[in-house]
């Protein structure tokens, strides 16, 4: 069949022919057609004329599917299926209900409730292919940028002007040392901690925390004891081996609750630490928007204070 053959071979008349054959009665295909009679079978006229044989056999009394008729049915009911599923999965993937979201997660961020956050948006959106990507926070601006994700998860960072970020999970950073250790009691100052052998955050991979924590060891005019650098989780690890002290993220350190302990840190409180979620400004995949809405909704994202 040409290309003209299959233009004039249109969705309508396809309908039509498959309305027919469902009721093998002109009248009452006419009826649930909306039509009359007369163009129902100038319709059907021109569709055998447009495949060179006949579909139905009409007599006086019965119209029934002639063997090519019957086959013709068999595919075209497939068709008009396949163009009202196109159809309706064409306007859900507009409205964001339905396509797929690739969402970068900084490590770390798995360990917090937003992980609840996103397993509430599998089972509100099911028919959206949401794929997880770990991936260090460094690396996400130029993937978002780069199109390879459509959201990040992850730490804070300097501002881009063609990203946008909003705060999903704030929660308490605090002093872990294994449950033997004499530090501390039920709350420990900066000073203190200070005075403490601490495993630092590697720059390269730990900008964020490292950052924040020279902030605050800098603004209280002290020299914190920074014995070795590593990143979460390995951080813990060497907490565990009794290498040293390290201030961490409460929801890392109650993972290690039996062999940790987390003792809060006064000075602290004003600053937790924060998990953001970031996008790239003009990013055009409609189903954004309802993923940022239902995250930030949710409250497993809301900030633990």
């Amino acid at each position: 069949m040409s290309v003209s053959e299959l233009i004039r071979l249109d969705g309508k008349l396809l309908v039509t022919f498959c309305v027919v054959a469902q009721e093998l009665h002109f009248g009452r295909a006419a009826q649930r057609l909306c039509i009359s009679q007369p163009p129902l079978s100038q319709q059907i006229k021109r569709l055998e004329q447009l495949v060179g044989t006949p579909l139905f056999e009409r007599t006086t009394r019965s119209v029934s599917l002639t063997p090519a008729g019957a086959v013709m049915f068999h595919r075209a009911s497939q068709l008009c299926a396949d163009m009202q599923e196109m159809l309706q999965l064409t306007r859900q993937s507009a409205q964001g209900l339905h396509g797929s979201l690739r969402v970068g997660l900084a490590p770390s961020a798995g360990y917090s409730p937003v992980v609840q956050a996103l397993q509430a948006y599998r089972r509100q959106h099911p028919q959206i292919a949401l794929s997880l990507h770990e991936m260090n926070s460094v690396h996400m601006p130029a993937a978002l940028r780069a199109r390879e994700l459509d959201a990040a998860i992850m730490r804070p960072f300097a501002a881009h002007a063609d990203i946008d970020t909003q705060c999903v999970h704030r929660e308490a950073l605090g002093l872990v040392a294994c449950h033997d250790d004499l530090v501390g009691g039920a709350r420990i100052s900066l000073a203190q901690v200070a005075q403490s052998p601490l495993i630092g955050y590697e720059a390269d991979h730990s900008p964020y925390f490292r950052q924040l924590l020279e902030d605050l060891f800098h603004q209280a005019g002290l020299a914190p004891r920074i014995v070795q650098e590593s990143r979460l989780p390995t951080i813990l690890t060497l907490v565990e081996a009794g290498v040293g002290r390290a201030i961490v993220p409460w929801s890392l350190a109650r993972l290690h609750a039996d062999t940790l302990k987390f003792i809060p840190v006064d000075e602290l409180a004003p600053r937790p630490a924060s998990l953001v979620m970031a996008t790239l400004r003009g990013n055009a995949n409609p189903t954004l928007a309802n993923f940022v809405a239902t995250l930030l909704a949710h409250p497993g994202a809301q900030a633990q204070e």
